[in-house]
């Protein structure tokens, strides 16, 4: 599975008495390795709504399955990476009011 590689640079401050230091002795580069939900045949690249909804019940069905959120965290972290903000907060919304369209 591909991922991303980013690098920041971040600022370090110079030791007091060094009078000139280059750029790159000024700045420390970390690394960030970045990845989202890994491909799924049954859904294609052109639309990811029915993935986004599909991984947001696959998380919850694991919740109710196994009662314990570190063997489902997998799952919640595939949905929160596809899924925008406001669609999940407007779920959880209906899933605490009982008027949640899906199967759960």
């Amino acid at each position: 599975m591909p991922s991303s590689t980013l690098l920041f640079l971040m600022d370090q401050k110079p030791s007091i008495g060094s009078r000139s230091r280059s750029l790159s002795d000024r700045q420390l580069m970390a690394e960030i390795e970045l990845k989202t939900a890994p491909a799924d045949f049954r859904f294609p690249t052109t639309n990811q709504t029915r993935h986004c909804f599909t991984r947001y019940i696959e998380f919850h069905r694991c919740l109710a399955a196994k009662a314990e959120s570190g063997e489902c965290e997998k799952f919640a972290k595939y949905y929160r990476s596809i899924c925008p903000g406001e669609w999940v907060d407007r779920w959880n919304e209906q899933r605490e009011y009982g008027s949640f369209p899906g199967p759960l």
